[in-house]
């Protein structure tokens, strides 16, 4: 063997390319029907985040950067939404949007990338409690082949961004339960949990929650408690550091303004039930179903032959799956915590983390039979559940993507509002070089983190408020950005005129009217906070919003982000280090 094939063989050892390509290729299958059809997919939450990150698109293309303030997307409202939910991802998956210029090829590229890291952070789970390559593999393709992580690519359902980083949670779990100078470490515990705060926040909190239990458990396991309370207190307050740019804004608008919350839902039926037909938002799936049901008998049967690891990991999993499930009573919680309905939403959010658990639980429990014929059946049997699941998401892949060329391009329209009917309309605003055109025919009255003047003043129907106040409307305005600012020109006809303003405004919102302060009797506010100027003068005016934050500005973002790449360039240099 000469020296060449020896590197190359090194290379193989050390990064496991069969791994890496194993998941390469499953993810390419998983997206493949969108490949071949070159068909978007506009499931229910597409526009919501078309629209962030269109504005993050054309915060790189013109250089007027605007951290808070929304001035292209969401009708140039002026909205403050990324700041607030997932700023970091945004810029990422703004710059992607920038980079290729195509909403095709942008969805194409994210939802890879969303099934390619599932693998490989489930992969990297499971070698961490000791499967075979073989198990490792497996329980990658079963979980990128799970409903959650397919969500995105078929519905642009958000927090799969965040579960596919939450095997990595579980990870930092079990080095908690370890608690070992190699494996609590504090830089990579803190980047974990931070990175899923800056993609998705009730992703973190579930997260977090998972944590908190392992951490508990590991405290009353350990000898050295003292020294894994200061690991964790350190990973915590270095974490948050690193979503600085996360709390604080939430910190300041929360604290200052009466913001609207995201649509309230009845958390009893929204809840998830094993069921024995195929897998959707409120039914595991047969396959998944029988795989749970093995693991938690086999829980509750043989708990003391158990691993001390897949007892705690099954233990925790099977508490997720039953707060996702309506054997969990939520219709008390609904009583007596009505906030969640807003905050939580949907239980079932909790089914992911519930995944992973008994997934890896059952992997660890199967893995350790002795027979070899009960080990090759039972290997053989989580293979076919794998294929299964990746056939059935490759299939609505394509299920999916063919709804493009049909009737009705947009795959689910609850409250979507057309400005436009015609099938070929709605795709060429989607296919053309102006990514705004798209945006503009298919809207969405949404009213997250939108603010009222004060909680009285709140309407009982903000998703018709919207409509009136910026989808229906004909106004006759121009919008223009220049920096961070958002200008408004209109025509006063006649002197003392009252003009009401397509945009809304926030507590620390900075108004000028023609290059001067507005007085207070000058303006009135709807319950959206959308202003109403009244002009002396008749003629062009021209009104300047801008958001001014009491303490978040330009160079603690640029120190977070400073921060971020220097611990990014570490964990690389020490990746290399190993695969030398």
């Amino acid at each position: 063997m000469n020296k060449g094939e020896l590197i190359i063989k090194h290379i193989f050892q050390k990064f496991n390319l069969k791994r890496f390509f194993l998941i390469f290729f499953v993810s390419l299958f998983l997206v493949l029907p969108q490949i071949i059809n070159r068909n978007i997919i506009l499931g229910n939450d597409a526009i919501f985040h078309f629209n962030r990150f269109y504005d993050s698109y054309m915060q790189f293309k013109t250089g007027n950067f605007s951290y808070f303030q929304t001035n292209y997307g969401f009708q140039q409202s002026g909205r403050i939404v990324n700041a607030l939910y997932g700023p970091l991802i945004a810029y990422i998956l703004g710059g992607i949007l920038f980079l290729v210029h195509s909403w095709l090829k942008f969805q194409i590229i994210v939802s890879y990338l969303t099934f390619f890291v599932s693998g490989y952070t489930m992969n990297l789970l499971s070698r961490k409690v000791g499967l075979s390559n073989r198990w490792s593999n497996i329980n990658s393709l079963l979980f990128m082949g799970s409903m959650w992580v397919g969500r995105w690519a078929l519905e642009q359902n958000f927090m799969s961004l965040g579960i596919m980083l939450m095997p990595l949670v579980v990870l930092m779990g079990i080095n908690l339960l370890n608690n070992d100078l190699k494996t609590v470490k504090i830089v990579q515990l803190a980047m974990v949990v931070s990175l899923i705060i800056q993609i998705h926040v009730l992703s973190a909190v579930i997260s977090v929650l998972v944590l908190m239990i392992f951490f508990v458990v590991a405290v009353l396991k350990n000898r050295n408690k003292w020294d894994l309370f200061l690991r964790c207190v350190g990973a915590g307050v270095l974490s948050l550091v690193l979503t600085f740019n996360v709390w604080g804004p939430m910190l300041e608008i929360y604290s200052s303004n009466n913001l609207y919350t995201p649509f309230k839902t009845v958390l009893s039926e929204s809840a998830i039930n094993i069921s024995t037909s195929d897998a959707d938002f409120r039914h595991i799936g047969l396959v998944i179903s029988v795989l749970f049901v093995l693991q938690i008998a086999y829980y509750c049967l043989y708990h003391s032959d158990m691993s001390f690891i897949n007892r705690i990991v099954t233990g925790i999993g099977i508490f997720m799956l039953v707060i996702s499930s309506n054997v969990f009573p939520w219709e008390l919680v609904d009583r007596k915590l009505p906030f969640l309905k807003s905050l939580l939403q949907f239980p079932i959010r909790f089914e992911g983390m519930a995944f992973i658990l008994l997934i890896l639980g059952l992997s660890l429990t199967l893995s350790s039979v002795k027979n070899e014929d009960v080990q090759k059946i039972a290997l053989s049997f989580f293979m076919m559940a794998a294929i299964f699941g990746l056939i059935q998401t490759n299939r609505s892949m394509q299920l999916k993507s063919e709804i493009w060329n049909s009737k009705n391009p947009v795959s689910d329209t609850t409250n979507m509002q057309f400005q436009t009917k015609d099938p070929k309309a709605i795709r060429n605003a989607f296919r053309g070089r102006n990514l705004k055109k798209g945006l503009e025919i298919l809207q969405k009255p949404n009213t997250d983190y939108v603010s009222a003047p004060n909680t009285n003043k709140k309407t009982e129907h903000p998703y018709y408020q919207y409509d009136k106040d910026f989808l229906s409307t004909d106004r006759k305005v121009n919008k223009t950005v220049k920096s961070d600012q958002l200008l408004v020109t209109w025509i006063a006809h006649e002197d003392n005129s009252t003009t009401k303003l397509p945009i809304t405004v926030y507590k620390n919102s900075v108004l000028k009217l023609n290059g001067h302060s507005i007085k207070p009797k000058q303006i009135t506010f709807d319950p959206l906070n959308v202003p109403s100027i009244k002009t002396e003068k008749k003629g062009k005016n021209t009104l300047s919003l801008r958001y001014s934050s009491r303490f978040m500005n330009k160079y603690f973002l640029w120190g977070v982000y400073a921060i971020w790449g220097v611990l990014l360039l570490q964990a690389l240099k020490n990746f290399l280090k190993r695969i030398r």
